[in-house]
Parts: C-alpha cells; sequence; structure tokens
C-alpha cells in the first residue's frame, strides 16, 4: 500500500482557506435581519413608524371600521382567513423577532368585514406591559 503525501503549502493552504470562509459565513450572519448575533433594532408594525400599539387601537373603531379603513390607517398586516368568513388581522411591533419578544394588536373583522374584537397582546416575559 503506497501513502501519497501532500506538500506542506497545501495543508496551510486548506486551513486558509476554511478560516476566510467561516470569516464571510460570519460577516454575513451580521448583516442579515437580526443584526450583530440577533441585536437589531425594532421595526414599526405599522405604515408609519411613530404610531403606538395604544394610538393604533385608538384609531380603529369596534362595529364602524371597515377592512379598507383599518388598511388606509394602519397599513398591511398579517392576515388570517377561517372558512366561516372571519379574518384575524396581527400587527407585530418586530416580526422579525420570536412571538414571545414581541407585542402585537390583532383585529378579528366580521364576515361584514367590519372590526368585532380587537385586543393588543403585550411583550411576554417584561415589565412593560403595553409597548409603543
Amino acid at each position: 500500500m503506497k501513502t501519497i503525501t501532500l506538500p506542506l503549502f497545501v495543508g496551510r493552504m486548506c486551513v486558509v482557506t476554511a478560516g476566510v470562509l467561516a470569516a464571510c459565513l460570519w460577516l454575513a450572519g451580521c448583516a442579515g435581519p437580526f443584526g450583530f448575533l440577533g441585536a437589531g433594532g425594532a421595526t414599526s408594525a405599522f405604515r408609519d413608524p411613530g404610531l403606538s400599539m395604544q394610538t393604533a387601537m385608538e384609531t380603529v373603531a369596534i362595529g364602524k371600521s371597515s377592512r379598507n379603513d383599518v388598511l388606509a390607517a394602519l397599513g398591511p398586516a398579517t392576515v388570517v382567513r377561517f372558512d366561516s368568513g372571519y379574518e384575524v388581522w396581527v400587527y407585530r411591533k418586530n416580526p422579525l423577532r420570536s412571538e414571545a419578544a414581541n407585542a402585537e394588536f390583532v383585529i378579528l373583522f366580521a364576515t361584514s368585514g367590519i372590526v368585532k374584537k380587537m385586543r393588543i397582546r403585550p411583550v411576554y416575559g417584561s415589565r412593560q406591559a403595553l409597548p409603543d
């Protein structure tokens, strides 16, 4: 059985290449949607970045506001449609973060397209009851 030995520079070149590849992957991760180690800044849940969850809730009127009214006032949302004709619209303070670390404004539309219920789900695990 014959053993094959590679020149020393080939082994070092592989180590350098692996190091450069690891550095590139690390830098690419920093440029991702969560920033450096998930420390990216919060994004706004609404079209107007200065709108707070509480102000958004005061903008929508139960029994009066329609889907078009809410879309015009708050902007697009995550929509869940049910076979019964009801719809739930969810506005998350930072859609890129985990559910528990996220405040939500949830709106239930009746089959008529008018707001039936709404609520704010605060950030869990935080002392802050109602984040802006």
